[in-house]
């Protein structure tokens, strides 16, 4: 950008070396920006992407996912509806 407001006369291989610098750093940008991103979530992606497809054909819907059932003293409960018991505190020792 600097270049742009100096006045600067561009040599010929001066303009085209520095077209060519900043081709190469808009494929690193790209690299960096686009794909690496895409090649670290890729297991993420594929997993969504799969679960899309699934819904869209209609093997598989998120509705079909229920909660755990959890017995406690003889009721059943949704998994997270209930707070587990408080634990014993331990015992200081108070000789001394």
């Amino acid at each position: 950008m600097p270049m742009y407001g100096s006045g600067y006369t561009f040599s010929k291989p001066f303009f085209t070396g520095w077209v060519t610098v900043g081709i190469i750093w808009i494929f690193c940008s790209f690299g960096a920006v686009g794909l690496f991103p895409i090649y670290e979530g890729r297991k993420t992606l594929i997993r969504t992407l799969r679960f899309m497809w699934l819904d869209v054909t209609g093997r598989w819907h998120p509705t079909t996912l229920q909660a755990e059932e959890v017995v406690v003293s003889g009721e059943k409960s949704a998994s997270g509806d209930i707070t587990p018991p408080e634990k014993d505190t331990p015992k200081q020792n108070t000789s001394g």
